[in-house]
């Protein structure tokens, strides 16, 4: 019988880390690991009265809600938690908008900062690639970082990915240069270092990404 939701069972495995769609069990842990320097979705602004350190995390357990309220075929977002054996480490998001049209994929993450410096992004970046482009058949990639950010803008052109423009984008504090990148099926398939993943369960999961 298939469940009404059916990611609890979806999984990505490499010979290193562990993905899987983040569960409601997860939520502590994550909590405890959540790191006090990333951004935060703009459409949940602080609430006053609360503990500046409570509220982030209030912000981020209904960031987490909300991609599972709001899913449809034109728009989704699929957070993973991102595990190194019994360790949380962190989270890997890969989004689609207008995903059955257009083909493309776009991605967001932190790693707690245990964990930092020793790869475990670039591995939770290129699984998530992998698995849109071996399983969601996306066609591209595409992501953006602050300029100043060269830890993430690092991670994407280790990745293949290419520098595109930049735009201004209004934070709703601040106007902030954004550096746009792309990576496109052709270009990650000729790179020949696709990472060892395994995918199960996503049998299951194929009919929430629209016709393949």
């Amino acid at each position: 019988m298939t469940p009404p939701w059916p990611f609890d069972a979806l999984t990505i495995t490499t010979p290193v880390l562990v993905l899987r769609p983040v569960r409601d069990l997860d939520l502590p842990a994550l909590v405890r690991v959540f790191p006090d320097d990333f951004d935060l979705d703009p459409r949940y602004p602080p609430i006053t009265g609360i503990p500046a350190s409570v509220d982030r995390e209030r912000r981020l357990l209904q960031s987490i809600w909300r991609h599972r309220g709001c899913w449809s075929l034109d728009e989704w977002a699929l957070d993973f938690a991102v595990w190194r054996g019994s360790d949380l480490i962190g989270v890997q998001t890969l989004e689609g908008t207008k995903f059955p049209a257009e083909r493309t994929v776009d991605t967001a993450s932190w790693i707690a900062k245990p964990f930092r410096g020793s790869g475990f992004g670039i591995q939770a970046r290129a699984s998530v690639l992998g698995f849109a482009f071996e399983h969601l058949h996306a066609e591209r990639a595409i992501t953006s970082a602050l300029r100043t950010n060269q830890a993430s803008l690092g991670v994407s052109r280790h990745l293949g990915y290419r520098d595109t423009q930049v735009r201004s984008h209004d934070t709703g504090h601040s106007i902030v240069e954004l550096q746009h990148l792309i990576l496109s099926r052709d270009e990650w398939a000729a790179r020949g270092s696709t990472p060892q993943i395994e995918v199960d369960g996503f049998d299951a999961c194929r009919p929430f990404f629209g016709p393949a």
